[in-house]
């Protein structure tokens, strides 16, 4: 115990006087192999926020592993921002080894019969689980971007290489055509491609004039820069780049694909130090890191203030974008092990058997505990070890279970993935997460920090405002309230939410008990009497469901996408299809295809047909011959309902 108490008096010391370790950079990515380097990271968390790549479940990326060829066609497909073209590729059969069954054959075929950007080999085959080299790689992205192969010539890979060299593809990837990738010189080669000219000179990727990335709003899935704020095409979770200098990268619809700094983030290094906020709204210790005082602060990925730091809150350094951020994450846990000692740990486990990494200015606070015993540790937004205090010394830690039982833990504005899995009691829950005892984790069910419904357009939670960059999850899956497709939230259907330091709602957590089989139908939409829920009903000809009361913003005949509670006795979730108009009945090929609007959509084989004129369901034969307009409603690229009237 007096071991214990000189270790506080000292961190406290540290704090008052400044003496702080040599400030670093904090590291732009949570993945433990990549820190240390600085170009890597910035390129796996560009990419990480484009939903190109991401880690492995055990929290690591494996820079070294290698890629497969169906691996990479995936990577090129999310990169250019056409995975709402799948759908019209899941049945078709280019290559005889990649059946429809093969978990990428939509992106492999979309690939080769959509964009004409990949081929197989002279056997007729693609051979997916091939490694994909340099040569097959930089062919692929330079028929991305306008190249032809005979104007390239010369020998395959090396011309191929040559090229891509020349306009600066391969910079820091190297220049074999023959050696597998690895997955960190495939992270740069695609960081490379957003900076990539097309063979005519104009821009592969529009990008913005160079500003400041502030924000990231998970809650509407929206970018916020010093200038602007855009709608992402993927709302993604990631604070690594928040304050960077640089240019949104913005797809062919106008929403942003991600961020692009102009330097990695942490060009000093990965984050070496961190101060431990010794007491409510100090500061002592910041300047220090910064080396200044014009920093910014970002607290859990929030812009905040010297008076938003509490007790023990930890904060560490970005160089590159000159930003504080703070993270206030704490967790109780059994000390299972440390390497290499205790008086001086690099790295602990913890949560059984999930590795954490400690900073050097940790060491002092963690060495009074040995392995055996149960502490608070005080984690940094990328989920490093900053210090550690008595057991129980107000742990607030947070964890998402997904609906395979990987426990992800809230930490700042990020992700930790823990080695063990939770049971299905907890699958798609908010969950406290702690541990008492070697190998094993505590879970309870979060409950709800603010009752009432979820108003999406007011952005309230029961009365009580949504924090900017609140957290939603549905099913155990990070979503977005823009892709929610309705404004309010019945209070029965939020499981549990969370407030921040400043009282705002910060995470929101739906409810997974939903079938997993979509329903597609239209909808009759029955309003009570003032003050009454309006009840739906979905039906298709073949099957009808409801009515149940919702507070689903449905208007009535719209044709919609349905899924179910397990019990079916009300909708889990509830959209609207994409309509597309006027088409012509010379558009059908066959029964399983149509181009409309240039584009073609795949028929689903009992697709249901209604009349709008006799208001009966009928064949797709009698829609086709009825005359009159046809409009479709589509989903994933399939047409789920066909509706045909005078």
């Amino acid at each position: 115990m007096k071991k214990q108490l000189v270790s506080w008096l000292l961190a406290v010391c540290m704090a008052v006087s400044l003496l702080v370790l040599p400030a670093g950079a904090a590291s732009v990515t949570t993945f433990a192999d990549v820190r240390g380097d600085d170009d890597t990271a910035l390129a796996v968390e560009t990419l990480r926020l484009m939903g190109v790549l991401d880690g492995y479940s055990d929290g690591t990326f494996r820079p070294s592993g290698t890629l497969n060829r169906a691996q990479f066609c995936k990577m090129v497909i999310n990169a250019i921002g056409a995975s709402d073209e799948l759908g019209r590729y899941a049945t078709v059969t280019v290559f005889p080894d990649v059946k429809p069954s093969h978990w990428a054959s939509s992106y492999i075929n979309l690939a080769a019969k959509g964009k004409s950007i990949i081929a197989g080999y002279a056997d007729g085959n693609f051979h997916p689980e091939r490694s994909v080299t340099l040569g097959h790689a930089v062919t692929i992205l330079l028929r991305l971007l306008g190249y032809k192969d005979a104007d390239i010539g010369g020998v395959w890979p090396d011309s191929f290489v040559a090229m891509a060299r020349s306009i600066g593809l391969t910079d820091g990837v190297g220049t074999d055509g023959r050696v597998a990738l690895t997955r960190a010189q495939t992270a740069r080669l695609f960081l490379n491609l957003l900076r990539a000219d097309k063979a005519d000179g104009s821009p592969f990727y529009t990008l913005s004039e160079e500003t400041t990335f502030t924000s990231l709003d998970g809650g509407r899935g929206r970018l916020v820069t010093s200038d602007k704020t855009y709608d992402m095409k993927k709302p993604r979770a990631s604070s690594g780049l928040v304050g960077s200098r640089g240019q949104v990268v913005i797809g062919e619809d106008g929403k942003a694909l991600t961020f692009l700094p102009l330097a990695a983030a942490g060009g000093e290094g990965s984050s070496s130090s961190a101060v431990i906020v010794y007491s409510d709204g100090s500061t002592s210790g910041l300047s220090a890191l910064a080396g200044g005082s014009s920093y910014t602060i970002y607290k859990n990925g929030l812009r905040a203030t010297a008076s938003d730091l509490k007790r023990d809150d930890v904060a560490t350094y970005s160089a590159s974008t000159n930003a504080i951020l703070v993270c206030d994450t704490r967790i109780t846990v059994y000390y299972e092990s440390c390497y290499p000692s205790p008086e001086a740990p690099s790295s602990i486990e913890v949560l059984g058997g999930t590795t954490l990494n400690v900073l050097p200015s940790a060491t002092d606070s963690l060495s009074a505990f040995r392995p055996g015993k149960t502490m608070t540790l005080l984690l940094t937004a990328d989920g490093q070890v900053a210090g550690a205090r008595e057991s129980g010394s107000s742990a607030n830690a947070v964890g998402i279970v997904g609906d395979d039982g990987t426990i992800r833990l809230l930490c700042g504005a990020t992700e930790l993935t823990l080695a063990q899995k939770a049971g299905s009691e907890y699958y798609g829950q908010a969950v406290r997460v702690s541990s008492s005892k070697r190998d094993a984790i505590t879970l309870s069910k979060l409950g709800n920090a603010r009752s009432g419904e979820l108003n999406v357009e007011e952005r309230t939670l029961g009365g009580r405002a949504l924090a900017e960059n609140v957290i939603v999850y549905s099913g155990g899956e990070r979503t977005s309230l823009s892709q929610l497709d309705r404004t309010t939230v019945p209070a029965s259907e939020i499981t549990s939410s969370r407030t921040n330091w400043r009282g705002d709602v910060d995470l929101i957590v739906l409810g997974g008990d939903w079938t997993s089989t979509e329903f597609y139908g239209r909808a009759t939409v029955t309003k009570g009497d003032e003050g009454e829920t309006p009840t739906i009903q979905v039906d298709n000809g073949s099957r009808s469901v409801g009515p149940f009361a919702s507070g689903y913003d449905v208007k009535d005949g719209a044709y919609v996408a349905a899924r179910l509670t397990k019990s079916a006795d009300r909708f889990a979730s509830l959209r609207t299809l994409e309509r597309v108009q006027n088409v012509s009945f010379g558009a059908w090929v066959g029964k399983t295809a149509v181009t409309a609007g240039g584009r073609t959509y795949t028929v689903s084989e009992d697709v249901p047909c209604y009349n709008r004129d006799s208001q009966r369901w009928i064949t797709l034969e009698q829609a086709k011959v009825y005359g009159g307009t046809l409009d479709l409603y589509v989903s994933d690229g399939v047409v789920r309902v066909v509706e045909v009237h005078s």
